[in-house]
């Protein structure tokens, strides 16, 4: 292991943080804002300083003294690891400074569930819809970062061990153009990201949303994050119009972004058949339709939506406001988009499974969303089936199949034992949060919308509700669950094991 080359690694995205750091600030700084444009600057700085000093001291560190590159595998995965950690202290400072969350471990959780697009906050209704633009700008704005990751952002400007960061920092995105280099894809998927928010912003604008509400909102939809400068969410605007814009985006940032560089480097047919002969996509478009007719009939049941916690559903026809918050809900929880424009905490019992199972899922690999993957499930389900006819009979050769493709054993072995792992971490989180007398339905959510990414949780850590009644330790906890999922498991369990750091 190359010690050396990975603080090198790290310094340099401290670099890069101070850059974004700067933005705010001068968000802050157009805005009138003195006070939080100077925290943000001065969280700039010194998240600078200390990045120019690390890679001051351990320059020249990626490559050997025969000046050969002397960074690979293990250094990437290390660096990758290690940057969703650092990078969440740089993002702590501005809300340290600012004052707008004053604990330490507090200003970690938010600062990771940005960076993540996780979307679980700390905050209250008043300090949220306290915050300064500034402060509101960077936390809407370190979801927009991490939904394309930081560390792509590292792999275009520094070639030095790109393909292992960014195989590490993209895993599940199938990859066709084998003989691009790392950079293009990187740029690619960087294009994808841009056309995407960019369209976005301009349809938010078009329906009506405020500049600055339509930016923060871009952001937040485009990563799938769900961080709102209101308390009210997306429940604030009170428009159908601005719901459906969101769902369409949530949807569209919830694809393999594969199918994106498809219809840019090949063409509309070949995109299309991708898109039409994907188990994934076709799994995940029959949930939403499924789910969401399902849970609104519930809803419809139990009251037209309004007795569920159903907001401003007496304003329309009882199944229609229903359709509408199935429909919304349903496409946040299985995005892991993690908005809201109602306290589903209040919904039926069978609605608040139905919407954690969907958390459970996630969307579609290679995408912004977080979650298990819906491919993922597919290839366990099939293992499943596949050895209960071994079982039956034993001499008959069976594949497992996806796409019509036959999977490797190394494969399907890989997505089991990534199964296994979420299920051990899951059930170790939530018995640690029960140590600390945090009921079981609070502590089981809470420890399932940070492994996946989701946001809220049921119970104490409801739509209505924040993480910040929760110990110190159960937070921080959280907050490593959170960059658990974010890098889904593998880059940052492997630095725990000792053999990984051996030479």
């Amino acid at each position: 292991m190359n010690f050396r080359a990975v603080a090198q690694m790290l310094g340099v995205v401290l670099l890069l943080m101070a850059g974004f750091l700067a933005v705010p600030a001068a968000v802050g700084l157009g805005m009138g804002e003195r006070g939080p444009a100077a925290s943000c600057g001065l969280a700039a700085f010194v998240t600078a300083l200390v990045g120019a000093l690390v890679t001051f001291v351990f320059r020249g560190a990626t490559r050997d003294t025969r000046k050969r590159p002397d960074y690979f595998r293990r250094e990437g995965l290390a660096t990758v690891g290690l940057a969703w950690l650092v990078g969440g202290v740089a993002g702590a400072l501005p809300f340290l400074f600012e004052g707008t969350i004053t604990s330490p471990v507090d200003a970690f959780f938010e600062s990771v569930s940005g960076l993540t697009t996780t979307g679980s906050t700390v905050m209250t209704a008043e300090q949220i819809d306290s915050m300064p633009a500034a402060i509101a700008f960077w936390r809407s704005f370190s979801q927009w970062l991490g939904g394309f990751g930081i560390v792509m952002v590292f792999v275009v400007i520094f070639p030095t061990g790109g393909r292992s960061l960014f195989r590490s920092e993209v895993p599940g995105i199938s990859r066709e153009a084998g003989h691009q280099r790392v950079r293009d894809a990187a740029l690619m998927l960087m294009k994808i990201y841009l056309v995407l928010s960019v369209t976005l912003l301009a349809a938010l604008m078009l329906v009506g949303l405020p500049v600055f509400d339509a930016v923060i909102h871009t952001f937040t939809t485009v990563a799938n994050g769900g961080f709102s400068n209101h308390s009210e969410s997306i429940a604030y605007f009170d428009s159908a119009l601005v719901e459906g814009v969101l769902v369409v985006f949530m949807l569209l940032s919830a694809l393999n972004f594969a199918i994106y560089d498809t219809l840019i480097r090949v063409g509309p047919r070949p995109a299309w058949r991708k898109l039409v002969g994907s188990l994934e996509v076709r799994l995940f478009f029959g949930i939403v339709v499924g789910a969401s007719l399902v849970i609104a009939a519930v809803l419809w049941f139990a009251g037209g939506g309004a007795a569920a916690g159903g907001g401003d559903a007496q304003s329309v026809p009882g199944p229609l406001a229903a359709l509408r918050l199935s429909v919304f809900h349903v496409v946040c929880q299985i995005t892991t988009a993690g908005y809201a424009t109602a306290d589903f905490n209040a919904w039926p019992q069978f609605c608040r499974i139905a919407l954690m199972l969907l958390a459970f899922c996630g969307a579609c690999a290679g995408s912004t969303s977080g979650g298990l993957k819906l491919v993922r499930l597919a290839i366990v389900l099939k293992a499943a089936l596949v050895a209960v006819r071994r079982f039956a009979r034993p001499r008959v050769i069976h594949r497992i199949r996806i796409d019509g493709q036959a999977l490797d054993e190394s494969v399907v072995a890989s997505v089991t034992g990534y199964l296994v792992l979420w299920l051990m971490v899951f059930v170790a989180a939530t018995t640690l949060l029960g140590a600390y007398g945090i009921d079981l339905e609070t502590s089981a959510t809470a420890v399932l919308v940070t492994l996946n990414n989701v946001g809220p949780g049921l119970g104490g850590v409801g739509p209505a509700m924040n993480f910040g009644d929760l110990p110190g330790a159960a937070k921080f906890a959280l907050s490593i669950c959170m960059v658990l999922g974010r890098l889904e498991f593998y880059a940052l369990v492997a630095l725990l094991m000792p053999t990984f750091w051996r030479r």
